[in-house]
């Protein structure tokens, strides 16, 4: 049976790897989910949890090493490239090859068209989330998807967690990965490196890759019950 110490032990290693990992997906839904705020740029520049990530991702690092070259009197200017290029890549007829939605990114795979907002709506509610979308984008946008991963990690951060409670977010979080996420959101962060000219958008495309990537094998890996004992 484990000793008092062991349970502080096990529970301080399972807040931190959701702490991280709420940052990582918040990180990507501040520059994906719309033209990014000033308010985001600066945030992230001096964010203690980009750092933490910038142990763990190329990705994360480059981005990093491109906010801090950012000088205080070239914010504005930064900030005014950045959502520049934010609508050049995904607005109506941008860069990107298709709209950065599920359904669009796992077209091939069915002979005849299959929505995938349906059913990951259908995972949003069962958490009872309903997500207010700015230009209605549909439930299988990218930054949709990723919203509802940081918000079921800041549910389980805010709220006290029984053994089932635990296992049930945590089951949540590995099945819309595997089915989900893993399925086209790395192809899609390799379209966005390939197809941002900006460095910042280049190192979220890379950081995309690397962070779902490490999820993808947490999810296949890691049992719910090796994470409680």
């Amino acid at each position: 049976m484990p000793t008092m110490e062991e349970q502080t032990q096990w529970k301080e290693q399972v807040v931190d790897h959701l702490e991280i990992r709420k940052a990582a997906y918040q990180l990507l839904v501040d520059f994906l989910g719309d033209t990014p705020a000033l308010e985001s740029l600066v945030s992230w520049r001096n964010h203690p949890e980009l750092s933490r990530l910038s142990e763990l991702s190329r990705g994360a690092r480059r981005l990093h090493e491109e906010l801090k070259l950012i000088a205080n009197q070239d914010l504005y200017d930064e900030f005014a490239s950045l959502r520049e290029e934010y609508r050049r890549l995904f607005s109506r007829g941008g860069e990107l090859p298709v709209t950065p939605c599920e359904t669009m990114y796992r077209a091939s795979e069915h002979m005849i068209p299959k929505s995938y907002a349906q059913e990951v709506r259908e995972m949003y509610a069962d958490f009872s989330l309903y997500f207010k979308k700015m230009h209605g984008e549909p439930d299988d946008h990218i930054a949709v998807e990723l919203e509802f991963m940081a918000v079921l990690i800041e549910k389980m951060l805010g709220t006290v967690m029984n053994e089932e409670r635990y296992q049930r977010y945590m089951n949540g979080q590995r099945d819309f990965v595997l089915l989900h996420l893993k399925r086209w959101a790395l192809k899609f962060g390799r379209d966005l490196e390939q197809h941002a000219d900006h460095p910042i958008y280049k190192a979220i495309g890379q950081l995309l890759q690397d962070f779902l990537a490490r999820e993808a094998e947490w999810a296949e890996q890691t049992g719910t019950k090796q994470l409680l004992q």
